[in-house]
């Protein structure tokens, strides 16, 4: 049995071996791999291989492919969404959302179950690769997946000739991994509630759960589509985007490799500042031969970031109250 966890920017895929679960590497030795496909002259890419071609081959790589599962054109946050996507989501004749790339020389569209089914394929191929020689899986989904979006999914892996044995909510899976290895900790009458916050790439969730030890409960799950890290990186990168603008009198939001780069470099000054009080944001040669350089401080950062996290502070203050309905003693 394949156990998947499909996030909106990396996926990681483990198989059950006796009491422990192994990670099954990619092609390149990482324990999770991007949630990327790319159509070429002549093949599909995906993860990895998608990843290195990804600022030469913008327009016909997809990302946060999960995310238009079961949607159609009357979808709220479309807007919302395409402003990260790469190759840039449309409507076909029926409504449908789907994505035009170019194949073996023919620009050719793909729905978004075709773009995960192929994604699924090629994992299945790289675990098969690795000596497992099953179609029968397990897939993690965000506790917001709706049932339209939950048989988009099945759709697709069974595009990839793949069994999906079960849909689990990542509040369960994330709770059946803490209190597996700590059963020792929990007593077999009284429940202890421990809660868990996963900010992910693009969304958030919060949520509450029970521990005996023998079982578990999950208890409240709040969350939040739009509440990640990257809409922090699309902040900032809007801002030194700007400050390039202003200074150089070139715009390089209007490029799309330019803005890959500062994403890039973004999201590697973001992850620094978590444990340093400043950090540089240095890119060569960002546009028209110009550099860009500029000293950034974890001040700056949280006050340029202040809308993404006064909307996170927002979501825990929720998460508490929807938590308080189930009679939970919660020290805020």
């Amino acid at each position: 049995m394949i156990g998947i966890s499909l996030g909106s920017q990396n996926t990681c895929i483990g198989v059950v071996k006796g009491s422990n679960v192994d990670i099954i590497l990619s092609e390149t030795s990482q324990r999770c791999l991007p949630t990327l496909l790319s159509y070429c002259e002549q093949e599909r890419n995906f993860g990895d291989q998608a990843n290195f071609t990804i600022k030469s081959n913008y327009q016909n790589t997809i990302n946060y492919p999960s995310r238009y599962l079961g949607q159609s054109a009357d979808w709220p946050f479309l807007n919302e969404e395409k402003k990260y996507a790469l190759c840039q989501p449309i409507l076909n004749e029926n409504g449908e959302i789907v994505f035009e790339a170019e194949l073996r020389r023919e620009k050719l569209r793909y729905k978004p179950e075709a773009v995960m089914g192929a994604f699924f394929d090629k994992l299945k191929q790289n675990w098969i690769k690795k000596g497992y020689n099953t179609k029968d899986i397990v897939v993690s989904v965000p506790d917001y997946t709706l049932a339209h979006e939950r048989n988009a999914l099945i759709e697709a892996i069974k595009i990839a000739d793949l069994n999906c044995t079960s849909l689990v909510n990542e509040s369960s899976a994330i709770s059946l991994n803490y209190g597996l290895f700590r059963r020792n900790q929990f007593d077999e009458k009284t429940a202890k509630i421990v809660g868990f916050v996963d900010m992910g790439q693009s969304k958030t969730s919060i949520f509450f759960t029970s521990f005996t030890r023998n079982n578990h409960k999950v208890i409240s799950v709040t969350t939040d589509r739009f509440c990640g890290a990257r809409d922090i990186d699309y902040i900032l990168m809007e801002h030194f985007g700007g400050k390039f603008k202003q200074k150089y009198g070139c715009d390089p939001l209007k490029s799309t490799k330019c803005k890959l780069r500062l994403l890039d470099t973004i999201a590697k000054c973001r992850k620094i500042l978590t444990g340093n009080r400043e950090t540089s944001l240095n890119i060569d040669s960002l546009m028209e031969d110009e550099d860009m350089n500029y000293n950034i401080t974890r001040e700056e950062f949280e006050s340029l970031a202040a809308p993404v996290i006064n909307k996170f502070k927002q979501l825990i203050v929720t998460a508490l109250a929807d938590a308080s309905k189930y009679h939970l003693i919660i020290r805020a």
